[in-house]
């Protein structure tokens, strides 16, 4: 039989690798998408190389936060210390690997589909290249906010106390807590970067337009976001009320 120390410390192992397994898929695939765009892109506009490069480069930037935000986490549950921690720490660092692994998902591939877009609209209007990067710039961070959802949440299960015995239910709490923000956070990431990606194709066909197309943008990705929102609400009702 395994002792509280062994299935605390054997929970928390599996959390990492579950927050920087499942945090590096959406990232790598942003990144992916990125430098394929530019690559094509350069196929037909081989003297934009400077301008598509260090677009790709931001945008891969970008898009890599989720999962650096993920490894944080991973490194946290790594090193942490299980001893004196009771049996319901183990279910927080569970649903802590799961709320940052999933929640990263989302964000890293709504900010791969933003930068390539970017690549690709930059080839196709240089003159508006400036524009076309800080709207990609806004899009993409954008699409990060339920990563950081994800993230903080992922902190106060790390860190918040626990009494010495629970019953089962305050378990599954923590585990839900995770899932929630996790779970919850995939669909906003994604819809956000598709709302930014199709604002930056605007804006690459009528540069003249950047402004509207901007407010058009925030209001979408605003209302896309919302539900990652109710997931952050219930997760923290998880935490502090059950």
């Amino acid at each position: 039989m395994l002792d509280v120390f062994s299935y605390v410390k054997a929970c928390s192992l599996v959390g990492a690798g579950l927050a920087i397994g499942l945090g590096a898929i959406g990232s790598a695939i942003g990144e992916g998408l990125t430098a394929g765009k530019a690559n094509e892109t350069l196929s037909y506009r081989p003297e934009l190389a400077g301008e598509i490069l260090k677009t790709m480069l931001v945008g891969q930037a970008v898009a890599e936060s989720a999962a650096i935000f993920a490894l944080v986490v991973a490194m946290l549950m790594f090193f942490t210390n299980p001893v004196g921690k009771p049996l319901l720490a183990a279910w927080a660092f569970l649903g802590s690997g799961l709320g940052m692994g999933l929640s990263a998902i989302g964000s890293g591939i709504g900010s791969g589909f933003v930068s390539a877009t970017a690549c690709e609209g930059i080839g196709r209007q240089p003159a508006a290249k400036s524009a076309i990067n800080s709207l990609m710039l806004i899009g993409a961070s954008i699409t990060q906010s339920t990563a950081i959802y994800g993230f903080l949440v992922s902190l106060m299960l790390l860190f918040i106390g626990f009494p010495e015995s629970a019953d089962i239910s305050r378990s599954f709490a923590l585990l839900g807590a995770g899932l929630s923000t996790g779970f919850g956070g995939i669909g906003p990431g994604i819809g956000e970067g598709l709302t930014g990606s199709l604002a930056v194709t605007a804006v690459a066909r009528n540069p003249e337009q950047v402004s509207k197309v901007t407010r058009t943008m925030l209001v979408g990705q605003a209302i896309a976001e919302s539900t990652g929102i109710y997931a952050l609400i219930v997760a923290l009702l998880l935490i502090m009320v059950v």
